[in-house]
């Protein structure tokens, strides 16, 4: 079995490291601040985007920052909090491509664990 290893090395309320460990009332491995005692929780990142398609096409954008520069890609981006995912969807690719669309029906849901989304 592999050690989990917590991306959080520092707490973010006192700046000091943190350890593993199994919080009271709780069952998973987690960042505890060695000094204030702060648990400090790992949670996925939701990733919204829409597939466009208009007269026939697809609108696709290509990236202009890492990770994968210059490719290209749905228009999409991180659900903020208080969006619900259509919200977040349309906001992102009004903000990436300059479209303002109509949310038709959700298209698919891809779960990616081991980068966190």
């Amino acid at each position: 079995m592999q050690v989990p290893k917590s991306r959080i090395p520092f707490c973010p309320a006192c700046g000091s490291p943190t350890k593993l460990a199994v919080p009271d009332g709780d069952e998973k491995m987690r960042a505890v601040c060695s000094s204030c005692g702060r648990v400090h929780y790992e949670n996925p990142k939701m990733v919204v985007g829409c597939l466009v398609e208009h007269d026939n096409k697809v609108l696709l954008c290509r990236r202009k920052i890492e990770p994968a520069y210059g490719l290209w890609t749905l228009p999409a981006g991180y659900l903020e909090v208080g969006e619900s995912a259509a919200e977040g969807a349309s906001r992102e690719t009004l903000e990436e491509a300059c479209a303002d669309v109509e949310i038709v029906s959700p298209f698919a849901q891809l779960d990616i664990p081991l980068i966190g989304q």
